[in-house]
């Protein structure tokens, strides 16, 4: 009977025959796990074969380096970076200054540079900063050459001090305290970074010989004279010799005349030759402002020993310049700036006014002034054929031979818009002006001149009603 082949025989060659060799699909699988990428079936004995221990031995060996190699680097910056000698400890400044001096005494301060530690610093040296009013007469040791506040130490050992030592003369404003600084810059010995200390110290001035009041008007308008007066007083002491007054003023406001008389036209300074007991005196000054703001004045007395201007007295004042913001401007022709026409042509004016401020201006007052060249007393410009819309009125003045004025005016009754000006609010005026010719001006000259000069008056501001007048730069107007 023929016996059944199983699906899975395999035929393998054996002492020359072929025998049949059943393997079951389990087996295939697990046999086709094993197999390398050549289909090779590997050495089972080596399949629990792990890598040398060495290479991880190495890796973690370099990874706790970097780690430690990283913790030194923060200690070292924490622990040697550069700082302030606040921190180290290694040294102290001190100063020591009179708690109190009256004006031109004599003062001595003793700055005093110690080594703190054990281990000596280097490369030592101190800079001051000595009060504006303190007039140094001499220094133990003396500063370095070419400088006058500062002293190279070097080397201080340790547990030791440098000390210097300085004497003058101490002038100032009561009030504000007398203040000096030393700064020390050093290196200690075991470092390669440069430290630095400072500290100051005070000293309180007391009384001034000298006392100032500065008066003046609160409020007032540009273009209105206003006068500030200065009063000084010896009040105690000894006599104060080479005082001077000075008046600080805005660059807005222009001086007229002084009583006394200025030194100097060109510096608001007044010399006093000496004040004792208890003298007294003043200085007017008169003037007015060009533009409105708030205007800040200071009067100062000072001394001046050494030739140095010191302040030993001072006081202020404050003017509200009301207005000031209102913007005139005058063209002709649409020009801003010189010209030139012929003879018979038609010339073209215009005003402006704009309120830039943040006041209400009232009862405004524009005239165009006009002075041009004339022929036996009639001007080249014939106002008989004038066009003005707002109907102002012309007044004629003989200035000179050959030079003849027309003044136009407007007020509110002639432009309503010039009763109230609010901030923001503007108005024109326009008007035309023919030049004659030969023909209706007999002996008309070949060549001429005119001038336009506009100025508007502002009778009130707010609630001030101090008038002030603004006026525009001259237009020449050549003709040929």
């Amino acid at each position: 009977m023929a016996r059944r082949r199983h699906p899975r025989t395999e035929t393998r060659q054996r002492n020359g025959a072929k025998t049949p060799s059943h393997r079951s699909a389990a087996s295939d699988a697990v046999e086709r796990l094993y197999r390398d990428r050549n289909g090779n079936l590997r050495d089972p004995r080596r399949f629990d074969r792990r890598e040398h221990p060495w290479k991880r031995v190495v890796i973690g060996s370099g990874l706790i380096a970097l780690a430690l190699l990283a913790v030194a680097a923060w200690a070292s910056f924490v622990v040697f970076r550069p700082t302030s000698s606040t921190r180290t400890g290694r040294i102290a400044i001190t100063i020591d200054a009179p708690p109190i001096a009256q004006l031109g005494d004599a003062v001595a301060y003793r700055v005093t540079v110690a080594n703190e530690g054990r281990v000596p610093i280097t490369s030592t040296t101190v800079e001051l900063v000595l009060p504006d009013g303190y007039l140094l007469a001499s220094a133990e040791p003396q500063p370095d050459a070419g400088q006058r506040t500062r002293w190279t130490i070097g080397t201080i050992e340790g547990n030791a001090s440098n000390t210097i030592e300085l004497r003058g003369h101490l002038y100032g404003e009561p009030g504000t305290p007398a203040r000096i600084a030393a700064t020390a810059i050093y290196r200690p010995g075991n470092f390669n970074a440069n430290f630095e200390e400072r500290t100051e110290a005070t000293t309180a001035l007391g009384a001034s010989p000298v006392t100032l009041a500065l008066e003046g008007p609160k409020t007032t308008v540009p273009g209105e004279e206003v006068t500030y007066t200065i009063t000084y007083a010896h009040v105690a002491g000894q006599p104060s010799t080479d005082i001077a007054i000075t008046l600080e003023i805005p660059q807005t406001f222009a001086i007229t005349s002084t009583e006394p008389v200025r030194d100097d036209a060109r510096e608001s300074t007044w010399n006093i030759a000496a004040l004792t007991g208890d003298m007294t005196g003043t200085v007017t000054v008169h003037g007015r402002f060009l533009s409105g703001d708030e205007a800040h004045l200071r009067a100062r007395a000072t001394v001046t020993p050494q030739g140095h201007a010191i302040t030993i007295a001072s006081a202020n004042a404050e003017t509200d310049v009301i207005g000031g913001d209102v913007l005139l401007l005058a063209t002709a022709n649409d020009q801003t700036n010189g010209f030139t026409v012929s003879s018979g042509e038609s010339l073209r004016f215009r005003i402006a006014m704009r309120n830039d401020g943040d006041t209400t201006v009232r009862n405004l007052t524009v005239r165009a002034i006009l002075d041009a060249s004339s022929v036996a007393e009639r001007s080249i410009l014939n106002f008989n054929a004038i066009e003005d819309g707002a109907n102002g009125t012309v007044t004629g003045e003989q200035r000179a031979a050959g030079l003849r004025r027309g003044t136009i005016v407007w007020t509110p009754a002639n432009v309503p818009a010039l009763t109230e000006l609010a901030p923001g609010a503007q108005a024109t005026i326009n008007f035309t002006i023919p030049l004659h010719t030969a023909a209706s001006l007999p002996g008309l000259p070949k060549t001429g001149r005119i001038q336009l000069d506009v100025q508007t008056e502002i009778g009130a501001t707010g609630t001030l009603d101090k008038p002030y007048t603004i006026q525009t730069t001259p237009i020449v107007i050549t003709v040929q």
